[in-house]
């Protein structure tokens, strides 16, 4: 891996064995006997790189691998084949070391507690990641000013809204300065506002942070405000590693999958 290289993705295929369950009762008590699997390829063959402090995008329609990817990254899941590095570790070995330094953020699923207020949940975290009090309290107070929750750090999740308890979930994983951070897409769902929001907070943790994002989004300006390159993938296959701007050229024979991505209503 070189110096400056935080995400080294070399030739990595993942396969799911798939129980595959036949119609019918008297199909299905053989089928308890005498199981048929299937098997898909999500991933196939991907390599690319990530510098440190880089944000990338990972496009690509419904099923094409982005979030199997990210958990790849994430040692979630296992790779089939190939090798992947995040700084400079193995991420199915889910060292102590490795886990401190990753963050995973889900549009549709919840980290923080829906009954106590994120300001709680805040402090669990700085006990998980050992992170010293004046460096929690100074790290909140400027998290909570970029996405302007600072009177709502005390109200119960489930009381905010939608926007709000996202900007708490981007919170609690920026906390502890993880150096990678993983987002599948964080403004699913999300009004413009929110969005916006969300775009201008990314932007503001590698500035002051240097943090490496790999970000997903069926939002084009989610993508085209953040990130420095993209990463398109077409059934589990990289398609087109570069920058916005060369895939958005006329002679990319990717246009037309751009081109049908949702687009924020500006409006």
């Amino acid at each position: 891996m070189k110096m400056d290289e935080m995400i080294s993705v070399r030739n990595v295929k993942k396969e799911f064995r798939i129980h595959e369950k036949p119609e019918g009762l008297k199909n299905g008590i053989r089928d308890f006997f005498h199981r048929k699997y299937i098997c898909r390829t999500a991933v196939r063959d991907v390599s690319f790189s990530v510098a440190r402090g880089e944000i990338v995008g990972l496009l690509g329609e419904n099923g094409a691998g982005k979030t199997t990817m990210l958990k790849l990254l994430a040692g979630i899941l296992f790779p089939t084949d190939g090798r992947i590095t995040v700084s400079g570790f193995t991420p199915t070995d889910r060292k102590k070391d490795f886990l401190k330094s990753i963050s995973f953020v889900m549009g549709n699923r919840s980290e923080v507690n829906w009954d106590l207020p994120a300001v709680d949940t805040f402090r669990y975290q700085q006990l998980v990641y050992e992170v010293p009090e004046d460096a929690f309290r100074e790290k909140l107070k400027m998290l909570s000013a970029l996405l302007e929750v600072e009177d709502l750090l005390k109200v119960p999740i489930r009381r905010l809204s939608l926007g709000e308890r996202m900007k708490m979930e981007l919170i609690n994983s920026f906390l502890y300065s993880p150096r990678m951070v993983f987002l599948d897409e964080p403004t699913l769902g999300l009004d413009l506002r929110s969005q916006i929001a969300i775009r201008v907070f990314l932007k503001a943790c590698r500035r002051e942070m240097n943090t490496t994002v790999v970000i997903t989004s069926h939002y084009m300006d989610d993508i085209e405000e953040t990130c420095d390159r993209v990463i398109l993938l077409g059934r589990g296959e990289k398609i087109y590693d570069g920058s916005i701007s060369e895939l958005r050229a006329p002679d990319q024979p990717f246009k037309e999958i751009i081109l049908n991505m949702i687009k924020a209503d500006k409006g």
